[in-house]
């Protein structure tokens, strides 16, 4: 994605500016509701970001409407897995929306980027969040025990796939999988991977949830 102009719409957004207008009072309001150290931590990223001209991160970071979908899903889980860490945005927000909550990052690089935000996050808070270089689909060699995972890194149907596979054995019954960007044209792999999984869960928005059953 571009670093170039400062936009906080993603670089692809075709939108009217109306629909821009009303999207940014949906973001506001839904940044309203969030946990206030979610809030925070969001709005200080994207003050950072912006004096960064750093568009890359305000891309791919999720929007506060999102992030209120997920993490009202993610709720009830202590220890999460992120699959896709990239600009580390969402996964300091997932950790900020519990105090007791640990998160297990992964992604195929480590973004310069990320380093920025999460310098962001108290000493406290930075210890909960613990970061992995490697694919998510091939996973640790030791997973860690967790009670939830969100997958949302290539988008494309076999890493998808792959990543589900990988970490569902590790996952104890009544343990949830989230994928970000489901039913969305943009990203048709996440849905083709749910629909090749043979899933059964919810759709809230563009994230599909997943439990394990008993």
């Amino acid at each position: 994605m571009s670093r170039g102009s400062l936009n906080l719409f993603r670089a692809d957004d075709s939108r009217s500016a109306l629909h821009r207008a009303r999207r940014i009072g949906l973001q506001a309001g839904s940044l309203a509701t969030l946990p206030r150290p979610v809030a925070a931590f969001w709005w200080r990223a994207l003050r950072r970001a912006q004096a960064e001209r750093d568009t890359w991160s305000i891309d791919v970071a999720c929007r506060p409407a999102e992030l209120r979908v997920l993490l009202d899903a993610l709720a009830p889980a202590r220890r999460v897995a992120e699959i896709g860490t990239a600009a580390a945005w969402t996964t300091s927000c997932i950790a900020l929306a519990r105090p007791d909550r640990e998160v297990h990052s992964w992604d195929v690089e480590r973004h310069p980027e990320r380093a920025r935000y999460l310098a962001l996050l108290s000493p406290a808070d930075r210890a909960r969040v613990h970061l992995y270089d490697r694919p998510g689909g091939r996973g640790p060699e030791d997973p860690p025990p967790v009670d939830a995972v969100f997958i949302d890194s290539s988008h494309e149907l076999e890493e998808t796939v792959a990543t589900f596979r990988t970490w569902e054995p590790a996952l104890a019954p009544g343990a949830i999988v989230g994928f970000h960007d489901y039913d969305d044209d943009a990203y048709p792999g996440v849905t083709e991977a749910v629909r090749e999984l043979g899933l059964t869960g919810e759709a809230r928005g563009h994230l599909f949830v997943w439990r394990k059953p008993a």
